[in-house]
């Protein structure tokens, strides 16, 4: 089994590790985005998490999750110690409506 690693911030990091999660912390935006390159070219990442705050501002900077022609490392999006901001829901539902080629609505 490969590798899973936590990016973000030192506090959610020390309780990744005690879960067994490598753990790497990031001082800016700047910072996370080498590391977060860096780390999806490696061949051993089997899972990524990142906190949702960290997502949406790598997102921003046109970060890519995977390998180019892979469907790795697996993307997992944590909330921020501040809460969620539903920007992954918002994501996985904009790819919904584009694969049945309509817009969806939310129920309620």
């Amino acid at each position: 089994m490969g590798r899973v690693v936590f990016v973000g911030d030192k506090y959610i990091g020390m309780l990744m590790e005690t879960i067994g999660v490598e753990s790497i912390p990031i001082f800016d935006i700047i910072d996370a985005e080498k590391k977060v390159r860096s780390l999806i070219s490696e061949e051993d990442l089997d899972i990524l998490i990142l906190t949702e705050k960290l997502y949406i501002e790598l997102s921003t900077r046109n970060v890519r999750f995977k390998k180019e022609g892979t469907n790795r490392p697996i993307l997992m999006v944590i909330p921020s110690l501040e809460g969620s901001f539903g920007k992954r829901v918002e994501d996985l539902y904009n790819l919904v409506s584009q694969a049945v080629g309509v817009k969806l609505q939310f129920g309620g």
